[in-house]
């Protein structure tokens, strides 16, 4: 009998936060990966975000549950021990710049089939891989805001962290075709150059 799910017998690790790297875990998920979410010792930052600045106290925020559906979660420290327990048997890892790329090649090593990708806002190396950014300043970078709003007013951004949401699905389409070619790298997403 066939899987009813394409990722039936995939294991994800997920190590980000925001919004690309968890919108492509819950990507693999839909698609009947078992994805388990990483959160740092408070618990994942999104947990408590409000659009509107209004949640219901003891509740977590809906577009935190909405990119978690699914998946099972743990927290706790990113010591090499509790890195190497949750990895351990993984196919992909995602991150977002949380594990250094030392632990990220240390993981390879041990574990030559494991899949890595990283999405960060410039990619894990480069000129620009330390710089901090926004939703704005990426969408101004890539010329985005150049072809909106008019000439007599500021530069006007898409709302919703669209970028974000793009770099996710790129991350969860890279981590498929490298998987389908038998896994075993790092891709390094850039949330600009998804933009």
């Amino acid at each position: 009998m066939s899987s009813r799910y394409a990722l039936d017998n995939v294991r994800v690790v997920d190590f980000s936060t925001g919004v690309a790297g968890p919108y492509a875990t819950h990507l693999l998920s839909d698609m009947g990966a078992d994805v388990v979410k990483v959160e740092p010792p408070t618990g994942d930052p999104l947990r408590t975000w409000s659009a509107s600045g209004c949640r219901p106290a003891g509740e977590d925020g809906a577009l935190f549950t909405f990119l978690n559906a699914g998946k099972r979660s743990v927290c706790g420290g990113l010591d090499e021990a509790t890195v190497d327990a949750l990895v351990g048997g993984a196919d992909i890892l995602i991150e977002g710049g949380q594990l250094p790329l030392t632990t990220l090649d240390d993981l390879r090593k041990k574990q030559p089939h494991l899949l890595i990708v990283s999405v960060t806002p410039f990619g894990r190396v480069g000129p620009w891989a330390e710089r901090p950014a926004t939703e704005f300043t990426l969408q101004a970078l890539c010329g985005s805001t150049a072809s909106r709003g008019t000439t007599d007013r500021p530069p006007v951004a898409v709302g919703g962290r669209l970028g974000e949401w793009i770099a996710g699905t790129y991350t969860a389409v890279a981590a498929l075709a490298f998987l389908a070619g038998g896994g075993g790298d790092h891709v390094d997403v850039s949330t600009l150059e998804c933009m």
